[in-house]
């Protein structure tokens, strides 16, 4: 496996895996976290450990930089081993807004809708702490999918999570007054308050700085 220290997130994508590879005696460091989240029958087979090896690049990212940009076509996905990254919106107009967050402790997968539509996205990816990430091609989660159905079961199901919990905070965002939300990310999804910079938080609720500090003073 190779370690980068942060490459463009879009250059192009390394030599494809070889699936029928001889097995090996032990995974990798940077895997470890990735295979503890996989059922055994993956995590204990040492084939798929070696392909998943080949396929996975390791990045050590700093705090700010972007890992996915916005106007660009999306080719691969992240496993975080650790770290936090906040996802941006970017309008024609040049107007940014803060459209989720994704962590170590929780959804640790994060793309971005052009990998899906393998079209220019209007969105972005941003280390909002010193992290650590796995970079998978997506052809290559396609053909370990394909030679082990119990990766892909697990890789649709993590982005069917990913999803709802976006969808639903975006949904409870739209529907409560500003101290309902944050006593809701308070109650369901404490790692956002606890690690997001409190700026990032107010421009995901569309508030300023100032009122969203008021509030978390008051709840709290």
């Amino acid at each position: 496996m190779k370690q980068e220290r942060h490459r463009t997130a879009h250059s192009p994508a390394y030599g494809m895996s070889d699936l029928s590879q001889p097995p090996v005696s032990s995974p990798e460091p940077a895997l470890h976290k990735l295979l503890s989240w996989l059922p055994d029958q993956l995590s204990e087979d040492e084939r798929f450990v070696s392909a998943l090896g080949e396929c996975a690049h390791q990045m050590i990212v700093r705090k700010g930089e972007t890992i996915i940009r916005s106007g660009e076509v999306c080719h691969h996905a992240y496993f975080i081993n650790q770290g936090l990254f906040m996802s941006e919106y970017t309008h024609e107009n040049g107007y940014q807004s803060v459209t989720g967050f994704s962590a170590d402790t929780i959804c640790p997968f994060f793309s971005t809708i052009g990998y899906l539509t393998q079209t220019p996205s209007d969105f972005s990816t941003k280390a909002l702490e010193e992290g650590d990430v796995l970079r998978i091609a997506r052809p290559d989660i396609e053909r370990l999918s394909t030679a082990y159905p119990a990766f892909g079961n697990c890789y649709r199901d993590a982005v069917m999570r990913i999803f709802s919990l976006f969808y639903t905070l975006f949904a409870v965002r739209q529907t409560c007054e500003a101290t309902e939300f944050i006593n809701y990310l308070y109650q369901h999804q404490p790692w956002i308050v606890r690690r997001v910079p409190d700026k990032y938080i107010a421009q995901y609720m569309g508030i300023s700085d100032s009122w969203y500090c008021k509030l978390k003073k008051r709840i709290l």
